[in-house]
């Protein structure tokens, strides 16, 4: 057994699998799937629901008329769109919880992982991606093996008397503490919990020192948009605030179509649908 299955051995019990979501994703990929069968799926769950309706009016997501029942998110919106809603909205709750090994207050995580989904969307969109929900949601889960990995992180730091985690890099600190790191256990975890390789496989590349040669655009996206995250600070709310690192980055950054010719645009909308939507109060 790998250490990240061993990680993720009884998981469930952690974080339980959103098994609602995933249906409703899997739903969407029928091309055969009726609008009442999709919406009644949403309905077994009416926080999942009620989650979806508040993202569908945010600025991300929404039209100028308000979406006010799960049909008008299908018909308006797109069955894409409502793989990424589903998504979204069962992983608030998970992402939302501090994660003390990392640093992390309440909240902090998920305004992370939501700010690298909404920037690798919009990234994705000019270098014309085919399919925007896999990548956004490999961009929204791409830390949830912090979740995994937090209390065994803190636990074997205090035992090794270095449970002050302050500037270290933390997946070097992660290999030598754990023996893996959050990018593969997040990996070992999504795939346990049976979402496809195009999600899956860019969780795991999301930390990957040679991005640059790694032949497949999600996960170029996903280094990126959370290579941009972290540089901006996420704590900046005004695009005139945000800088760029690039100089510092310790690998060479994908060379992606269309993204540096169009990169203050990219940001900008980034910025203006991210202030807007990552306020929402969620159930």
């Amino acid at each position: 057994m790998s250490r990240e299955e061993e990680f993720i051995k009884g998981i469930d019990k952690l974080i339980p699998r959103p098994e609602i979501a995933l249906e409703v994703m899997t739903l969407a990929n029928d091309g055969d799937c009726s609008i009442p069968t999709l919406s009644n799926k949403i309905k077994q769950d009416p926080s999942l629901m009620a989650n979806m309706l508040k993202l569908a009016n945010s600025a991300y997501f929404g039209h100028m008329k308000e979406i006010n029942s799960i049909a008008d998110i299908v018909v308006r919106l797109g069955l894409d769109t409502v793989k990424m809603l589903a998504i979204t909205s069962a992983s608030i709750g998970v992402l939302k919880s501090p994660q003390e090994a990392y640093n992390l207050e309440p909240g902090a995580l998920w305004r992370h992982c939501y700010a690298t989904a909404l920037l690798s969307a919009i990234i994705g969109r000019y270098a014309r991606c085919e399919a925007i929900a896999p990548l956004y949601s490999a961009a929204l889960l791409h830390d949830i093996g912090k979740v995994v990995l937090n209390r065994h992180l803190q636990t074997e730091g205090m035992n090794r008397g270095d449970d002050d985690f302050t500037g270290k890099n933390i997946i070097e600190f992660e290999r030598t503490i754990l023996h893996t790191d959050h990018a593969q256990t997040g990996k070992a975890l999504l795939r346990h919990w049976g979402l496809p390789d195009n999600i899956v496989t860019a969780v795991g590349h999301h930390h990957d020192t040679d991005i640059a040669k790694i032949d497949d655009v999600n996960c170029q996206i996903v280094y990126l948009a959370n290579f941009l995250t972290e540089s901006i600070g996420i704590k900046a709310v005004d695009p005139e605030n945000y800088f760029y690192r690039f100089e510092e980055a310790t690998t060479e950054m994908p060379q992606l179509p269309f993204f540096y010719d169009n990169m203050e645009a990219i940001i900008e909308e980034f910025f203006e649908k991210f202030n807007e939507s990552s306020t929402l109060e969620f159930n």
